[in-house]
């Protein structure tokens, strides 16, 4: 990994970078030498991290506070970045929502489309040029495993990580021979706040990997392929799920989430 900025260029944003996956690929890149901008909604932890990271890494880490559910919030992001090159995206930023389609609040619903899907288009739409111009660049999307086949009972939530697998997919192949490489990072349960803020206990996670371990293999991962799904155990299960009928494969992951979320209930 110390080769990663000879080969993207010096400076990474990282959206979703206040915790989790984002936090630990702060630190990944930070230790890489990547001087770093530090996008999430919490500006204290963003604060704190950028503290952090300048005194282990002395690395140089600007703080953006941002709501990525918003279109404003993310042109403002942009504008802000006046002539700064962004040589390496990471759009980390996400949540998701569990329990039947119909039940969960709407607004959430359109919140997380914006978070999960507009935001990582958007900046890769804003990103992208610049990289291809200069003739090197990196982009990484946090998806899911979800991302790879229907998910009942976590629906949209699934719908919205197909969105951006697709995405990051496309764009793999349009920039191959441009010197950008893009990788869709596709987990499954980390160790993160994210399970428990839709509603799943830790004992229903299966195979729970932490997240440096997460951002490392896909910083490994980087230039070698257009997705990677972390741990074997994870990559068992969704080509156990491709290769199964639609309509089984379906009623099997629809079982195992609606298990996890009634367990979580009791």
């Amino acid at each position: 990994m110390p080769s990663l900025t000879e080969r993207y260029g010096q400076t990474a944003l990282i959206t979703g970078a206040s915790s989790g996956i984002g936090r630990a690929f702060a630190h990944a890149l930070a230790a890489c030498g990547f001087d770093l901008v530090l996008v999430a909604r919490r500006k204290a932890l963003l604060e704190e991290l950028s503290l952090e990271l300048s005194k282990a890494c002395n690395c140089h880490a600007l703080v953006r506070e941002a709501d990525l559910s918003s279109a404003e919030d993310i042109d403002a992001l942009l504008a802000g970045l006046g002539e700064l090159e962004i040589d390496l995206l990471v759009s980390n930023a996400g949540f998701g929502l569990k329990g039947p389609f119909e039940a969960g609040d709407l607004g959430r619903q359109i919140s997380m489309v914006n978070t999960n899907v507009i935001a990582p288009l958007m900046l890769c739409y804003h990103l992208l040029p610049g990289m291809k111009k200069r003739g090197r660049g990196g982009i990484i999307i946090t998806g899911s495993i979800e991302g790879e086949t229907g998910f009942p009972w976590s629906t949209s939530y699934a719908a919205t990580k197909a969105f951006v697998h697709q995405l990051g997919g496309g764009l793999w192949a349009e920039c191959r021979g441009t010197g950008v490489d893009v990788l869709v990072l596709a987990p499954g349960s980390t160790d993160t706040d994210a399970p428990r803020l839709q509603g799943i206990s830790d004992d229903q996670l299966i195979g729970v990997m932490s997240p440096e371990r997460v951002a490392k293999e896909a910083l490994e991962q980087l230039g070698k392929r257009p997705l990677w799904i972390p741990g074997w155990h994870n990559r068992l299960f969704i080509r156990l799920l491709r290769v199964l009928p639609r309509g089984f494969s379906l009623k099997m992951a629809g079982v195992g989430m609606k298990k996890a979320i009634d367990n979580s209930q009791r």
